[in-house]
């Protein structure tokens, strides 16, 4: 039981760095004593490092299950799984050709954020976030260990919370262009 708090707590840890250094209070804070440059640095590395922390605590090794332990196999999940990979890989690559994760987190120096709102943003307003949530679906069902399956249902709650604490600074930040926007496109299932 033990094991799977360390799991919690260390997602738990990262969700509080990403989150904390993300609030727009926090941000401008950085920002105005070391810049955007400064700010995506120190974002970029405390995020790796809570990140690797999370993944440690995970205490899971054995990624190659399948060639040594090939008992394991469970080829309905296995197959599903992989196709959510691939779907969340797809979604991830598409919705990043539009908008990038440093423009997201406003760390690019050169221009002002800008709302998307066309394309795959026109339908759903946080692709990243369901490519991100589809690939720690597949995660369990390719890796069925307990271990695994509690790392990814506490990082895809995580991801929830963090949509919701991004919406909300989204609003604060463009107003009721943001609120209007909310009303065409879906959270994380399209609206047609």
């Amino acid at each position: 039981m033990i094991e799977y708090l360390m799991i919690v707590l260390g997602v738990t840890i990262f969700g509080m760095q990403h989150s904390g250094l993300s609030a727009l209070r926090v941000k401008n804070r950085i920002i105005e004593r070391w810049g955007k440059n400064g700010y995506g640095n120190i974002f970029k590395a405390t995020s790796v490092i809570a990140l690797v922390i999370s993944f440690l605590l995970l205490d899971f090794w054995n990624w190659a299950y399948f060639l040594t332990n090939p008992s394991l196999i469970q080829p309905i999940w296995l197959v599903i799984g992989s196709a959510f990979m691939i779907v969340g890989l797809v979604l991830a690559m598409k919705a990043s050709q539009v908008i990038s994760v440093s423009t997201v987190a406003d760390m690019r120096s050169d221009r002002k954020a800008e709302l998307v709102t066309t394309g795959l943003y026109g339908k759903i307003r946080h692709p990243l976030y369901l490519a991100t949530i589809l690939l720690l679906l597949a995660l369990p069902m390719i890796y069925p260990f307990i271990k695994i399956l509690v790392y990814a249902l506490s990082l895809i709650g995580y991801t929830i919370i963090g949509a919701y604490l991004e919406e909300r600074k989204l609003i604060d930040y463009y107003g009721q262009q943001y609120i209007d926007y909310k009303q065409k496109a879906g959270f994380f299932i399209p609206r047609f």
